[in-house]
């Protein structure tokens, strides 16, 4: 045996030779890669049975540091985190996205999400739904790998400011986030945002580009006037829930429109960001025109 062995070996030690260096050179995939092969070749088998199978698309969050050593998540570090991530998913997609909680799992502190199914009602196609979730959590991984290198945005927005309150929250329990999303065909991507990218993002938020305001119009019922402050209140409906905004006046400027409490009215108004004392960006809403003001006697 050991001589036909030998016999074997030699024929094909040239052939030998050359896949073991093919395989020594042939990169190592990362973990990324790897985790997207292996979903894809489940899928691919998954629709030799059934062709519109397809995966779960989960958001992971890793958070490690001392305050999440235990493997739960410490309901005043929740409370602060979780709402900012939603919002942040939110504003990137550009329409209301859920995430929900669907379980924790031990190595730090390690959350999965799962975005909320869409209501057949409002939207359309369950694919374009998930095409508008995986664009929004890769927009917030590729502002998580840009905060990380150091570089500036090329815009600002509700998704970095959203992500500014997230980095505020991991710095003031000096936590280090691991996202991970893994979309409904296999693919697995991630970032993490360190206290370097936090530092990144507080400079971001310490220098806003200055861009032209944002113009909007809002609708509703006078609620509120304050003329000595030059804010009015205008609540968009009738529901107890229904959102009121704060409207701001130069000086004057709300004496001389005679609103009145009750009146319904449409306004024209800019929103410019501001920086509030704990470091957060906010907004304010600057009356520009009445736009359903009644004609004048």
């Amino acid at each position: 045996m050991s001589a036909a062995r030998d016999r074997l070996m030699a024929k094909h030690q040239v052939e030998v030779q050359a896949w073991l260096q093919a395989e020594v050179q042939r990169p190592v995939p990362s973990e990324d890669e790897y985790d997207s092969l292996v979903r894809a070749q489940w899928l691919e088998s998954a629709r030799a049975y059934d062709p519109d199978s397809s995966l779960a698309e989960e958001l992971i969050l890793r958070l490690r540091g001392d305050a999440a050593q235990s493997g739960g998540l410490d309901l005043t570090v929740g409370g602060l985190l979780l709402k900012p991530l939603q919002e942040a998913v939110t504003s990137a997609a550009e329409r209301d996205v859920k995430l929900l909680l669907v379980g924790i799992s031990p190595g730090s502190t390690v959350l999965h999400f799962r975005p909320a199914e869409a209501d057949t009602e409002e939207s359309s196609t369950d694919e374009a739904e998930s095409i508008s979730v995986d664009t929004a959590v890769h927009r917030i991984l590729d502002l998580v790998t840009t905060a990380e290198a150091g570089t500036s945005i090329p815009q600002w927005g509700k998704t970095e400011k959203s992500l500014g309150e997230v980095a505020r929250v991991l710095a003031k329990f000096d936590l280090t986030a691991d996202l991970r999303w893994m979309d409904q065909n296999g693919g697995v991507s991630s970032s993490s945002l360190s206290e370097r990218g936090r530092n990144n993002v507080a400079s971001w938020h310490e220098e806003v580009p200055t861009t032209d305001p944002e113009t909007l119009q809002i609708g509703g019922r006078v609620t509120a006037l304050d003329e000595i402050a030059g804010m009015a209140k205008i609540k968009t409906g009738a529901s107890k829930r229904s959102k009121a905004h704060s409207v701001l006046f130069e000086p004057g400027d709300l004496v001389g429109l005679q609103l009145t409490l009750g009146q319904e009215v449409s306004f024209t108004v800019e929103e410019r960001p501001r920086i509030k004392r704990d470091g957060s960006l906010s907004s304010d809403l600057f009356f520009v025109s009445w736009d359903n003001r009644p004609d004048s006697p």
